[in-house]
């Protein structure tokens, strides 16, 4: 009996050995990542600070956000987006880091790339630990480690995948599965080795995050170097960025003829470009006597440029409406009430950012095909030289009496940020694609 018992106790099944032997390597594997995070952070946390925007003559903060050192002498990369508000209104809003031990001053706002979201900033003081930049190409696949001060609890880290380029960019960004919370904003991401590999940038929840390749940091580095003069207003060089981003847009854009895919007897624009994704779906609920389908392609090119102002947005919408119930005077109304989009910002945002919409109407014959038109423009106050476009054009084709089903397209146009020159071009580029296939 005892050596029965203990052949029991000591011989254990297969199958509970493999468990055994399982969740044994798992822990062994968990205690190697948690001593590689640990290593990783006790390299790197002096580097980063936390980034304060504060209303000016008080301790009252308007925005949080992370960065780091590059140099002992002080220099700081962040996000653009994290400093904007002192970029834009530097009369009201100023800058504070905040370090390790709780140390913290004032930072002068250097240089900035918008169209990257990075800004440089520097600190007034003595020698700071800083960050080198990674040397070697990071693979897809590679354990990255994201650093940053997330919802004002502390320096944390956090750990994550690098999955390469994201898809349908209009600039560089790369995938990063790791999260990246509110506060982190222009924190760094290190590899193993504790080199800098991106900037935490953006995120769309779920561990999906993306960063700003470190290259472009280092570009604006060397520009700062190249020319050390601090401006005494941002806003010019901002104007400058913007309007080189609406020329980029507008020439991969109208570099070749606008794609289309064919419709009923009409065309539909398609996507011109990688960083543009088209959807197509369909309204027909028969209470409404009348069916519509719907085509619209979005461009994500789009930059921050501080509150209430987003450029570089593309957008470009067919919607096809058809009723063999409906006279002529009713399908009319319906077209009339398919007005362009509304605005969603509020009144306060409107007036301190955008003039009024300015719109012409006129009948235009488009390949033969009559339309009638409307085209409205808006001004940047801040940023002269710069408009939002929109553009709607409905077919004025003749119904035949004899004809039982009414048809009528109806297409728009959206830009935002563009020149009166780039925003012309692109409409023209747009209009040679509406053609009726009669």
């Amino acid at each position: 009996m005892a050596r029965a018992t203990r052949r029991s106790i000591f011989h254990i099944p297969f199958g509970l050995l493999a468990i055994f032997s399982y969740v044994t390597a798992a822990h062994a594997a968990a205690e190697t990542l948690d001593s590689r995070a640990q290593s990783v952070f006790a390299a790197t946390k002096d580097a980063v600070v936390q980034i304060r925007v504060l209303l000016k003559g008080s301790q009252s903060q308007k925005g949080l956000g992370s960065g780091f050192y590059v140099s002992d002498d002080g220099l700081i990369i962040t996000n653009y987006h994290v400093v904007s508000d002192n970029a834009l209104e530097p009369q009201t809003y100023a800058l504070e880091y905040l370090g390790k031990n709780g140390e913290r001053g004032p930072l002068t706002l250097l240089a900035v790339d918008v169209l990257h979201d990075l800004a440089l900033v520097q600190r007034k003081g003595g020698h700071a630990p800083w960050l080198k930049f990674n040397v070697v190409p990071t693979g897809k696949g590679e354990i990255l480690y994201s650093l940053g001060n997330p919802n004002d609890l502390g320096l944390s880290i956090t750990e994550g995948v690098n999955n390469g380029l994201r898809d349908h960019s209009f600039y560089e960004a790369i995938h990063f599965t790791g999260p990246i919370n509110p506060g982190m904003s222009g924190g760094p991401v290190v590899n193993l080795a504790g080199r800098l590999v991106g900037v935490n940038d953006a995120t769309m929840g779920e561990s999906r995050g993306f960063l700003v390749p470190a290259h472009f940091a280092q570009a604006l580095i060397q520009r700062w170097h190249a020319k050390p003069e601090i401006p005494a207003a941002f806003t010019p060089e901002i104007t400058r960025q913007l309007k080189e981003h609406s020329a980029a847009i507008v020439a991969r854009l109208t570099s070749k003829p606008l794609p289309t895919q064919p419709g009923e007897k009409y065309t539909v624009p398609d996507a011109a470009d990688d960083f543009i994704s088209c959807w197509g779906n369909e309204q027909n609920e028969a209470k409404y006597f009348y069916k519509v389908k719907n085509y619209v392609c979005f461009g994500d090119a789009r930059v921050y440029v501080g509150d209430g102002i987003t450029t570089g947005r593309v957008m470009y919408l067919t919607k096809l409406f058809q009723s063999s119930t409906l006279d002529a005077m009713r399908f009319g109304r319906v077209l009339e009430k398919d007005e362009l989009p509304a605005d969603t910002m509020d009144d306060n945002t409107k007036r301190k950012h955008y003039s009024k919409y300015s719109c012409e109407e006129s009948i235009v014959n488009l390949s033969g095909l009559k339309v009638k038109a409307v085209v409205c423009l808006r001004a940047y106050k801040k940023f002269p030289g710069l408009f939002d476009f929109r553009f709607r054009a409905t077919t004025l084709r003749p119904t035949n009496k004899k004809d039982t089903e009414k048809n009528a397209v109806v297409y728009r146009l959206l830009l935002t940020g563009v020149t009166h020159e780039d925003g012309l071009h692109m409409l023209a580029h747009y209009m040679e694609a509406i053609k009726w296939n009669d």
